[in-house]
Order: structure tokens, then C-alpha cells, then sequence
């Protein structure tokens, strides 16, 4: 599935659903979603994975709406590109995250 897909089902995508999947996308995609930062408050913040790719929980799409906390951010996005953006299970994303170095942990 791509954001496409889930942008689909949103009017009825339940905060629990959206928590339970991940975005996953490029480096374009993390240059895209950076720069489409204003003042705003709220701020998306992608997390890099092993294979170079970067994620965001789904969850922020629950607040894209009119007035909802992201909707400057998403309203900025190329939504034409929107189709390159995987959504993948939460659990299988989080198992892309790199290990953290020891020194990390202490």
C-alpha cells in the first residue's frame, strides 16, 4: 500500500490504525517534508532507517485536516509524489531501525 491507498481510507482511519502503520519513504521524501516546515509548532521529524530510508508514524495523518495540528506541513508536500511513499505495519518498520551504538545506550 502507498499513502495514495491510505489517503483513501482517512475519514475512516481510526487513531489506533494509523499508530500501527509507518511511512516509509526517500531521501527526496525527507528533503520534502524538512522544507515544508514553516514557524509552525508542530513539527513531523523523520527517523532513518538501516536501508537509508526515512519513517514517520502514520498517526500525523490523523491530524492533516483543515486546522489539524499538520495540515500547513501536508498542504505544502508534493502530493504528486505522494505515490512513492510506502505504508508498511509498524512492527516491521521499527525492525529497520539501525541498533544503537553502546555508547548510545548508557
Amino acid at each position: 500500500m502507498n499513502l495514495v491507498d491510505l489517503l483513501a481510507s482517512l475519514p475512516s482511519l481510526s487513531v489506533a490504525d494509523a499508530m500501527g502503520l509507518a511511512l516509509v519513504f526517500s531521501q527526496a521524501g525527507h528533503d520534502a517534508v524538512i522544507a515544508a516546515h514553516t514557524d509552525e509548532q508542530h513539527r513531523a521529524a523523520p527517523v532513518q532507517l538501516q536501508d537509508g530510508r526515512w519513517m514517520l508514524c502514520a498517526d500525523l495523518l490523523t491530524e492533516v485536516h483543515p486546522g489539524g495540528l499538520y495540515a500547513g506541513i501536508f498542504a505544502r508536500l508534493p502530493q504528486d509524489a505522494f505515490d512513492q511513499v510506502d505504508v508498511i505495519p509498524w512492527a516491521d518498520a521499527v525492525a529497520l531501525l539501525p541498533e544503537p551504538d553502546a555508547e548510545q545506550t548508557l
